[in-house]
Order: structure tokens, then C-alpha cells, then sequence
């Protein structure tokens, strides 16, 4: 048995585009605020923070501990990390 061909559904079922417009500034605010939230929670549960970084940092890694300290790490080919050095809080 054929499948039927794929047509459009009826008129009367196709909802209006909604306005999507939204402000890039305020987008960017609400997703910093998101991630400065959820590093605190996992900070507050204990946990560390592992983070790549940007500009004269990119490649390198970095992890930040619920003690505020922070530590550059590589990854060995074994899976394990390696901490390179403590950094300058």
C-alpha cells in the first residue's frame, strides 16, 4: 500500500506567525544571568566548574572549585586530568 502524498493542513488549522522579535541585548542579559545562576548552584552543591577559554586563553582549560580557588588542567589521554597550576584569584 502507497503512503498518501504529503499535502499542507486545511487553512483553519494554520496558526498566525507569532511576533518572535526579540532584543538581542536583552536576550544576551538573560542568558548571562541564566549561567551565573546555575555556576553559583553548582558551586553552592559542591561542585567545580570546568570552563574553556576565550581570547589569549583559548585552548586552555580551566576549573574553578566552590572554594573560589582556580586551576589550569589538561586532559591526559587516559581520560584523567592534570592539574597545571593554581591561579591567581
Amino acid at each position: 500500500m502507497r503512503e498518501p502524498a504529503w499535502s499542507p493542513p486545511p487553512a483553519e488549522l494554520v496558526l498566525p506567525e507569532a511576533d518572535v522579535s526579540v532584543d538581542r541585548e536583552e536576550l544576551m542579559h538573560r542568558f548571562r544571568q541564566g549561567v551565573r545562576r546555575a555556576v553559583a548552584l553548582q558551586l553552592a552543591h559542591g561542585h567545580p566548574i570546568h570552563y574553556g577559554g576565550s581570547g589569549d586563553d583559548a585552548g586552555r582549560l580551566f576549573m574553578r572549585t566552590p572554594d573560589g580557588r582556580r586551576f589550569e588542567y589538561r586532559v591526559c589521554e587516559n581520560g584523567t586530568h592534570e592539574v597545571l597550576r593554581e591561579l591567581p584569584v
